[in-house]
């Protein structure tokens, strides 16, 4: 009884925001002096796009209700590229062989210059779990991520491929429930996990990390996969048909932006790849978790990396989706691209008013439309799923308006600096 109590009184304060910022933009957009301009139809076309989400991702269903017999499953290869995680390796290792998953699973680990224990953590795998199931290939000195997933692939011998992060953690079905979308339909060419942040309850910075995770994969890949048009599966886990990658690895090992390797943003750039020619979807069963950046100043490098492959790959994307996805995929991709960008600018022109016209009110009532977003978001991440964190949103809404927001522009400046950042 006390469960629906506490669900009824989420869901009047979720359909509250949701009015309260369908009014906030009514007002904000009728006050504007003038005739409509360019920001005008801009904030219009963001407030429809990311309102949308919330229904898009109500429609999203990860349906698994067709039983398979044990030898429909097909054979995979996990492929872990790992340096310098001497503390969580094996477990890694570990979470993915002790799967309850029925086909073959082989498991080939790439050293990519470890100048700690890691390299003795692999060979106690290996003493455990034998040397037929995991396969180590050691790079002496340090080539970055691409070449190490791109010499797994190479090595693999199994019809799907999964790639998981050094510092993740599968659930035992998450194998089984990843492949099972390859099984259903042949189109599809990459399936995004579903991965939540392992040390959670570490701090406030990773309880703000937890309810980003989960309006990302919840909402947004939700959103994208209903078109089945996910635009990144990312590192921590995912999986790909090989015959969907293994003709793109050099290309994708190669790729170039302003003249500059690609040393990041491994994930995305494949998926574009893949997106090109095959369906991808996300599936919200296969579960894994990953260790979330616990200082400021190393999630602060986390971030900027990140948006830098975002620029670097949504450049690449803009030259396809238009021709290649559902016209409603496209969209949601080209209205989520240009807002990092253009935020900051908008903003800007909000903060520059409300300094000249000595109206600190106006760029308050700014901000308070990304909280209320960012409530509305994490609320129906926690009536529809139980996230526990989502209380933290408005203080990731705060830091990203004040912090983050201001890292793109940096971000576009810095494009050619391929440093990793976060070592």
């Amino acid at each position: 009884m006390k469960n629906i109590i506490t669900k009824t009184l989420l869901f009047v304060l979720f359909l509250t925001l949701v009015t309260a910022l369908l009014l906030y933009k009514v007002i904000l957009i009728s006050n504007i002096p003038g005739s409509p301009t360019f920001w005008t139809f801009y904030g219009i076309i963001a407030t429809v796009f990311l309102v949308t989400r919330i229904p898009y991702a109500y429609l999203y269903k990860d349906n698994h209700n067709e039983k398979y017999n044990h030898y429909d499953y097909p054979d995979v290869s996990v492929i872990i590229a790992v340096k310098n995680e001497e503390d969580g390796i094996f477990k890694t290792i570990a979470t993915c062989l002790e799967s309850d998953y029925t086909g073959d699973i082989e498991c080939i680990v790439i050293d990519d210059g470890s100048t700690d224990n890691t390299r003795n953590e692999i060979l106690r795998a290996q003493k455990y779990f034998g040397k037929d199931i995991i396969n180590l290939i050691i790079f002496p000195v340090n080539k970055g991520k691409r070449e190490a997933m791109a010499a797994g692939i190479s090595e693999s011998k199994n019809e799907i491929i999964i790639f998981v992060d050094s510092d993740s953690f599968l659930a035992k079905d998450a194998m089984t429930h990843i492949t099972e979308h390859f099984l259903q339909n042949e189109k599809i060419g990459a399936v995004s996990g579903n991965t939540k942040v392992e040390n959670r309850k570490k701090n406030l910075l990773t309880r703000m990390q937890s309810i980003q995770y989960s309006v990302s994969f919840n909402i947004y890949k939700a959103s994208e996969s209903v078109h089945k048009s996910v635009t990144c599966c990312p590192g921590c886990f995912s999986a790909y048909r090989k015959i969907a990658i293994e003709p793109l690895v050099e290309e994708w090992k190669t790729q170039r932006f302003l003249g500059s390797v690609g040393t990041f943003g491994d994930d995305r750039g494949l998926t574009n790849f893949v997106l090109k020619k095959w369906d991808i979807v996300y599936c919200q069963n296969a579960l894994a978790t990953t260790v979330a950046p616990e200082k400021f100043r190393v999630y602060l490098k986390q971030q900027l990396r990140w948006k830098k492959s975002w620029i670097r790959e949504g450049v690449f994307a803009s030259i396809f989706m238009w021709k290649k996805r559902h016209p409603l995929a496209s969209f949601a991709f080209y209205t989520n691209f240009t807002f990092p960008i253009v935020g900051p600018i908008l903003a800007g022109i909000v903060l520059y008013k409300s300094i000249i016209t000595n109206n600190p009110l106006l760029f308050l009532i700014f901000i308070s439309g990304f909280i209320i977003l960012g409530l509305i978001f994490s609320l129906f991440t926690r009536i529809y799923l139980g996230e526990e964190d989502w209380i933290y949103m408005p203080f990731v809404s705060i830091l990203f308006i004040f912090v983050f927001m201001w890292q793109m522009p940096w971000a576009l400046l810095t494009l050619k600096k391929t440093h990793w950042g976060t070592r």
